[in-house]
């Protein structure tokens, strides 16, 4: 029996057999289209991986972390061009100025530089109460002054270890300084140790000359970055906001706007009615304009002015040999027999202030209206004082905003100078090595381990620190690898030496 087999596949759909040729040449017709928009897309997606590729070739980080320090430069210009500005216009216009003198006292100074001014916050603003202020300083303290330091001793940590790799290439390098800057970076121990690899001169060559450098850098970025909260703190602050008085014949403190300018002073106002002499201030519109109308009497009637010396005419005491006629507020005229009214005429220029010393004693002030206390200049000058308020301002001194920009500039040239310095001569780095908390640990393990032997598990941490420091090796990176190994000095690390020697061989358990 014969047996018939036929081929199948494994796809097969019954459907098939129905479609006609045309429509398997449609079909067939529209698979093609598909695969060469397909084509056509493949290569539109390869032109702009290119042309990411081009752009990925351009050195981004090390654009970004030199533009930082034109960035770090900008406070510093800012600073000092505004200097001037600010001291004007915040400053100079207040009656009291911010370390609480008062404008007119003897050496107060709106000078926003000036040295009186180095921990006061003459930066400041606002109107708060005390728990307000205190919540801004505090917040400030903690955001700024904490979060900034972790984030300055993250960049110390990058840069350090990156350029210690970079270090053991060109120099052995000891246990203890390894182990105090990959893990311990900005730590009091850390800097004693780069203090000591500071005093290790060695011979006097320009190698040794940048590692000198280096070390120097390294210690002044880990002082700015352990200070950095204190600087911050002592940056800012919040001082009481002050009001101007003055201390009356009384003893008793009127605050400074209740002060008028006096035009003239009536001094035999008896004569009209009054008990006291009648005190003419520029704030009493209507009583100036009924002197200047009872003066008008005696132009041209060879009125005589008894001028005060060195002033200027029209500044001085007023007199008439001639009867007159005093008219007050719509009252009857008061008839008044020859002389006239004894006037003394003051000057009167802008607002309320403390006029030359040359020049005071054409000038008077009073208090409390036509029947008010009489003060002249030198009496508002020598009482004349800040009390505090109840409310506060929050701010900054200017100075310490100014120096602590200097200081992050210099930090932010030690890093970028740094860093450039391990991109241009690290191998390690060049050939992707990057250290990291993990990587430091292993090749660190594996130096101690080769340079104590096996043994090294089971010591303890002071049999460890006297082990390695009796071994006398020390870590490089040797010249024809690229990894982290042990090396001998050539020194027993156990001979006792002169406290000079001690002091200048580098850091050590």
């Amino acid at each position: 029996m014969a047996t018939n087999f036929h081929a199948l596949r494994r796809d097969f759909d019954p459907d098939d057999d129905a479609r006609t040729s045309v429509e398997m040449l449609h079909t067939g017709l529209q698979r093609d289209t598909e695969s060469i928009s397909s084509r056509q897309w493949t290569r539109k997606d390869d032109r702009e991986q290119t042309f990411a590729q081009n752009w990925s070739a351009f050195p981004w980080r090390t654009f970004f972390i030199v533009l930082t320090l034109p960035l770090a430069l900008a406070p510093i210009v800012t600073l000092a061009a505004a200097a001037e500005t600010a001291s004007r216009n915040y400053i100079q216009g207040r009656d009291c100025y911010p370390n609480g003198s008062w404008k007119e006292a003897d050496g107060a100074t709106w000078r926003i530089m000036d040295s009186s001014y180095f921990f006061t916050p003459n930066l400041s603003f606002g109107a708060f109460s005390f728990t307000q202020v205190k919540v801004i300083d505090i917040a400030w303290d903690l955001i700024i002054g904490r979060g900034g330091q972790m984030l300055l001793a993250y960049v110390n940590y990058r840069v350090f270890n990156e350029w210690l790799v970079y270090h053991m290439e060109l120099h052995l390098t000891s246990y203890k300084m390894y182990a105090a800057v990959a893990f311990e970076t900005t730590t009091m121990r850390t800097l004693g140790v780069l203090g000591k690899e500071f005093l290790a001169f060695g011979k006097g060559t320009w190698r040794r000359f940048f590692r000198w450098l280096a070390m120097l850098s390294m210690i002044i970025s880990t002082i700015y970055v352990l200070s950095f909260p204190t600087l911050m703190a002592a940056l800012t602050g919040y001082i009481t906001t002050n009001e101007p008085y003055l201390q009356n014949y009384e003893r008793n403190l009127i605050e400074w706007s209740q002060i008028e300018r006096v035009v003239y002073v009536i001094n035999d106002a008896g004569r009209i009615g009054f008990d006291k002499p009648l005190v003419v201030t520029l704030q009493d519109s209507a009583l100036v304009n009924y002197v200047n109308i009872y003066r008008q009497q005696f132009e041209g009637n060879n009125t005589k002015y008894y001028d005060m010396p060195g002033v200027r005419p029209g500044v001085g005491t007023f007199y008439a040999d001639n009867s007159s006629t005093w008219e007050l507020e719509g009252g009857q005229p008061n008839r008044l027999p020859s002389p006239s009214l004894n006037i003394t005429l003051f000057e009167v220029d802008g607002e309320v202030r403390i006029p030359p010393e040359q020049v005071r004693h054409q000038y008077a002030f009073a208090i409390n209206g036509r029947q008010g206390d009489l003060y002249n200049a030198t009496y508002l000058q020598q009482n004349g004082s800040c009390k505090p308020s109840d409310t506060y301002q929050w701010g900054f001194s200017y100075i310490f905003l100014f120096m602590v920009s200097i200081f992050n500039f210099v930090w932010s040239c030690i890093m970028v100078g740094m860093w450039l310095d391990t991109c241009r001569g690290s191998r390690m780095y060049k050939s992707g090595r990057r250290p990291g908390l993990l990587r430091s640990i292993m090749d660190y393990s594996a130096a101690v381990r080769e340079e104590l032997g096996t043994e090294v598990e089971y010591l303890e941490e002071e049999e460890l620190r006297q082990r390695l420091r009796d071994s006398g090796g020390a870590l490089l990176v040797p010249k024809t690898e690229l990894r982290v190994a042990r090396a001998s000095t050539g020194q027993d690390g156990g001979r006792q030496r002169s406290w000079k020697r001690s002091l200048t061989k580098g850091s050590t358990f």
